[in-house]
């Protein structure tokens, strides 16, 4: 693992992030930059793509990649095996099928608007995942195994998000947050692993923040907390399965400390 690269991720991510939506914070305070606001907008997307951007510059530093041009045919290498998207919709089902099997779910906009918003939610959440996986996950992973290298991402990424719970007008639970983004680093990390491909990430993020306009889940803890360990359950199961297929074998594997 390279320490170098999780240090400068997270604390340029951390603080273009906590400055843009700080100011917002701050100026809420005193009654400026309501939530919805024209200027609001702009340092919430600028502060939400933080790690897409502090992700360019520390793999361009590394020379991971050569230029923009790489980076962008990496984030959007759209041809996949057919099989990982599947895989993709096989978490996309449990996100929200569990919910709706525990009649935690109602019915909001038309399903058309929720897939149109599709490519919208792309530079609105989906490009995280340049940083999140493409760079947190994947260097940690060197290191740690991948329970723990999910966990410990999954924890930066969900206190990442802290401040939008503090502007007044965003998410209101930050607990509930929580234990969904758990069970969302789960899905992500194993679609990654398995597909070797940050675009599907993109994709199954993007597809979460615009399909959940349609769906909408109660904020409900038994709702999350179950949801969250069946995502998991099929994330461990999938690794275990890619183990084996490795040779590796079932008396060797252990989630969190190999």
């Amino acid at each position: 693992m390279n320490k170098s690269i999780s240090f400068k991720f997270l604390t340029g991510t951390f603080l273009i992030t906590y400055i843009m939506w700080g100011i917002i914070l701050v100026a809420n305070q005193i009654g400026f930059l309501e939530f919805g606001s024209p200027i609001s907008g702009v340092l919430i997307v600028i502060g939400g793509n933080a790690p897409l951007i502090v992700a360019y510059i520390v793999l361009k530093q590394q020379k991971v990649i050569t230029g923009i041009i790489q980076f962008a045919k990496e984030a959007f290498a759209i041809k996949q095996h057919y099989l990982h998207y599947v895989l993709l919709i096989a978490f996309l089902g449990l996100y929200f099928g569990v919910p709706a099997i525990m009649q935690g779910v109602s019915i909001g906009a038309k399903l058309y608007i929720g897939l149109l918003n599709i490519p919208l939610m792309i530079p609105l959440g989906g490009l995280e995942e340049l940083g999140w996986r493409y760079v947190l996950q994947a260097n940690l992973q060197k290191k740690f195994s991948f329970g723990v290298a999910t966990s410990i991402t999954a924890c930066f990424w969900a206190v990442w998000h802290l401040p939008l719970f503090l502007i007044e007008g965003t998410a209101n639970n930050f607990g509930l947050f929580t234990i969904m983004v758990f069970g969302m680093s789960f899905a992500l990390a194993t679609i990654y692993n398995v597909s070797k491909s940050i675009w599907l990430c993109i994709l199954f993020h993007s597809m979460i923040n615009a399909l959940s306009l349609v769906w909408i889940i109660q904020d409900n803890i038994e709702i999350k907390i179950f949801t969250t360990v069946t995502m998991i359950i099929l994330a461990f199961a999938i690794t275990v399965y890619q183990k084996k297929k490795k040779g590796l074998g079932t008396a060797n594997i252990n989630f969190f400390l190999m």
